[in-house]
């Protein structure tokens, strides 16, 4: 008999139609209640069988009990199952051969793919970051790969991040009673991303921004037109923040940290605007802002930054051959890095994951008999500036719902799911299956029942494995929010970023994999997020190996499914994917701190 856990519900509170995203949400949280064999019924292991070398059996109307929102919370017997029991919901018993994707995943695939990337990164200077030798590198290595070893179809799409290159050192000087101080670029200020270049000749009076700037008042009352505003970190993103700046006509931006923490003192590298921002914005220290911000009178700064475009940075697909081009299966990983380090485990880990998904399935479909090829074209994704707030997925999105996108297979209406991997081998790892029950609010109904079911599978997979799992949050921290805005159904597997993992979780996960094998409680999933040491050696191979494998099973098991799009949308899916704007619903940014 197979034991479920009983999972405590990450509710989603958020009241806005817009979801602030802090420290990529979907990455960090996570949720584990205590063993329980009442809490939720049994699975049969005959009657619900994952796709093996012997068969795939159809789901019975009887061989599932339903999971009721008292005992494992995110599923109801309302809202659907973690399994269809309809006839959509079947699995082919014909097509499935004694071969298994899962059984083609091994761990030294991974580990010398993913050692490739090391190398990569340190012929730049130790990053995989965009507009970098390290990340052209990446993006080279995948399509050669592809092209060399598989039939797939490999095409790139390219898009361009704006104000994102800074050319030389920016300048701020300030000018206080008639004394002169020139500040310390990354010491002093940061240039906050997407912002335009400056020019200043001559210096510009500073007005302080009362109320930390968030409502029209607070800049109305402070005259700031044609002035340089200061204001304070807190209570509203830095894109509100600047969008009332642009609004009020200043002619610069300074918002500077707000001292409440030990680590709230510095400025903050990688402080994101608004893509289409018209003015220059330096983050400041607080000492800094403090500086500025208590003088009575007679403030005035020279801002001074030359940025660029990055143009060029690419997203890589690869189609299998077969397979129905409008009810397309998306796998997608993020290919990019910070600039901070080499970006092993965020993302290379699935980046090479998904690499060896699709050199595996095109090995299966081109050269064994034995296992047929899939109703569904699967189409692999590689997404560029992930960490610059999910921009190669958003421009394939949007790119795909324009009128003028017509070919069969690139339009947005030809995708029927979003499956997306992104950190998969972190060294104090949980299995964190998205959970459907916490999607933003603003999420179109029509993806909510597919999204469901996609969490069920997963957890019944890591529970057939006596595997243990966790809940992570589909808030929106990584490549599948621009799908999941549109209305498509999504789901994934990640081992943890920067969050905490709580000494409950240690001691449930210890009790099944063994003593010792829990982790380390109150340490974070992954100590290297978004640092240096995020190398070759912050890499847990038991993890990586099993979360790869929970993903080929997810993409047998939907490429098996007799209509795999009824089993996601039995009510039908959004129409009219021209109209709608997700960029309404969703908040993008992904900062390391909004606000």
């Amino acid at each position: 008999m197979l034991i479920l856990f009983t999972i405590t519900t990450i509710a989603l509170t958020a009241a806005v139609l817009s979801v602030v995203v802090n420290r990529l949400d979907s990455k960090n949280t996570a949720s584990i209640g205590p063993l329980s064999t009442t809490s939720v019924g049994p699975l049969s292991t005959t009657s619900v069988a994952p796709l093996s070398t012997t068969s795939a059996e159809s789901l019975s109307t009887t061989s599932v009990e339903s999971l009721s929102t008292t005992s494992a919370g995110p599923l109801s017997t309302t809202s659907v199952g973690p399994l269809s029991t309809t006839s959509a919901g079947s699995v082919s018993t014909t097509s499935v051969g004694p071969l298994s994707f899962v059984d083609q995943i091994k761990i030294d695939d991974l580990m010398r793919h993913l050692e490739q990337l090391q190398v990569i990164a340190d012929r730049s200077n130790g990053t995989r970051a965009i507009a970098t030798e390290g990340f052209n590198g990446t993006l080279d290595y995948i399509t050669s790969q592809l092209e060399q070893n598989t039939n797939l179809i490999v095409s790139r799409q390219y898009f361009t991040v704006r104000n994102y290159i800074i050319q030389g050192i920016p300048q701020l000087q300030s000018l206080v009673d008639g004394n002169v101080v020139n500040h310390l670029y990354l010491t002093d200020f940061t240039h906050i991303l997407f912002s335009s270049r400056a020019n200043f000749d001559t210096f510009v009076p500073v007005v302080v921004i009362p109320n930390l700037g968030c409502q029209d008042s607070d800049w109305t009352n402070a005259s700031a037109e044609d002035s340089v505003a200061l204001v304070k970190r807190g209570n509203c993103t830095y894109t509100e923040k600047s969008a009332l700046a642009e609004k009020y006509r200043v002619k610069g931006l300074l918002i500077y940290n707000d001292g409440t923490a030990p680590d709230r003192f510095q400025p903050i590298q990688g402080v994101r605007n608004n893509l289409n921002t018209t003015i220059p914005a330096y983050f400041l220290s607080y000492n800094l802002g403090m500086q500025l911000g208590n003088v009575a009178t007679n403030t005035s700064v020279i801002m001074n930054i030359d940025v660029s475009d990055a143009n060029g940075i690419g997203n890589i697909c690869a189609d299998t051959t077969t397979g129905d081009k409008t009810k397309t299966i998306v796998v997608g990983s993020h290919s990019d890095g910070v600039p901070a380090g080499s970006g092993i485990n965020d993302n290379g880990s699935g980046t090479v994951g998904n690499l060896i998904l699709a050199l595996n399935l095109a090995h299966l479909f081109e050269t064994s008999s034995s296992y047929s090829t899939y109703k569904y074209r699967v189409r692999f994704c590689w997404w560029g500036a992930e960490e610059l707030g999910l921009l190669g997925a958003r421009y394939h999105v949007d790119q795909a719902s324009l009128p003028s996108t017509t070919t069969v297979g690139e339009r947005l209406q030809d995708y029927l799911v979003n499956l997306n991997y992104d950190m998969l081998a972190g060294p104090n790892y949980r299995f964190g299956i998205h959970d459907s029950s916490t999607v933003p609010l603003t999420t179109p109904t029509q993806a909510l029942n597919g999204t469901s079911q996609i969490t069920g599978l997963f957890r019944q997979w890591f529970s057939e494995q006596n595997l243990p799992w966790s809940n992570a949050s589909l808030g929106g921290g990584s490549d599948y929010v621009p799908f999941l805005a549109a209305g498509l159904a999504v789901g994934g597997v990640n081992t943890g970023a920067g969050g905490i993992k709580p000494a409950s979780e240690r001691d449930q996960y210890a009790a099944i994999l063994g003593i010792g094998n829990g982790g380390l409680a109150n340490a974070a999933y992954d100590p290297c997020y978004h640092q240096q040491c995020d190398r070759i050696t912050n890499i847990n191979p038991f993890a990586y190996e099993k979360v790869v494998k929970a993903a080929a099973y997810a993409i047998e098991y939907l490429g098996r499914l007799n209509d795999l799009e009824k089993w996601l949308y039995p009510q039908g899916r959004l129409k009219n994917f021209e109209l709608f704007n997700s960029h309404q619903l969703y908040d993008f940014r992904n900062d390391p701190d909004l606000i």
